[in-house]
């Protein structure tokens, strides 16, 4: 069985058109004003989110979740019309003034090397996101095993076969093997970035399918089969 693939940071409807064109049904567009690839809520709502279809899933990158554009682009999306049960909200930091017990929609969390592992989580949390660079650093101290075994030991009641194990990486990462025996990830997720771009922001659509089709040829699938 390959890995399931997730474009994260997408920013127009070129791109986002492109994409669905390869079968692609997971996608993450960026909320975070610092963030290279920051889309603004009109240009997500008036252009792109009518191009998602019940069978996507829609994953909404916020840096902290006191971020007060995240209230808003619930009633926002609610007022649209779109179902919110496909949407993930995407969190880097849980605000302390935020109580993960009254969030009602599903949201992932990201876990680095300063998660704070014995806060407790929500009834909606629907799983943690990892960045490959914090593996790769585990690995080089030689305490990745040690790391994932007390991971699932700590976790072991909300990591269930519904929830998301997503693993993020960029074009042409070379992956530590064993990474896979230690971790079920659902997801692999990969920037829009400079390498698949001809300028700041502006996708390169041959470079984005020289890509595509190398990932295919490695096994990355891009739709359930």
């Amino acid at each position: 069985m390959g890995q399931k693939l997730r474009i994260e940071g997408i920013y127009d409807q070129r791109t986002l058109k492109h994409l669905k064109g390869f079968g692609l049904k997971d996608f993450s567009f960026d909320f975070s004003p610092r963030s290279f690839n920051f889309i603004q809520e009109y240009v997500f709502l008036e252009q792109l989110l009518s191009m998602i279809d019940s069978k996507d899933r829609v994953f909404l990158h916020f840096s902290r979740s006191n971020d007060p554009m995240v209230a808003k682009l619930i009633l926002d999306i609610k007022i649209s019309g779109h179902n919110l049960s496909n949407v993930y909200f995407e969190f880097d930091e849980w605000a302390p003034e935020i109580t993960p017990n009254n969030f009602q929609y599903n949201y992932l969390l990201n876990y680095g090397k300063d998660f704070n592992s014995s806060k407790d989580l929500g009834p909606n949390f629907r799983g943690f996101l990892f960045n490959f660079d914090f593996f790769e650093e585990l690995h080089a101290k030689n305490i990745l095993n040690s790391f994932a075994t007390n991971f699932y030991t700590r976790f072991h009641s909300q990591i269930s076969n519904d929830y998301l194990m997503l693993l993020r990486i960029d074009w042409h990462h070379n992956l530590i093997s064993s990474l896979f025996d230690l971790f079920e990830f659902n997801l692999i997720s990969i920037p829009i970035n400079s390498k698949i771009e001809i300028c700041y922001r502006n996708v390169d659509l041959k470079k984005l399918n020289n890509e595509m089709e190398i990932l295919q040829k490695n096994n990355f699938l891009f739709q359930d089969i």
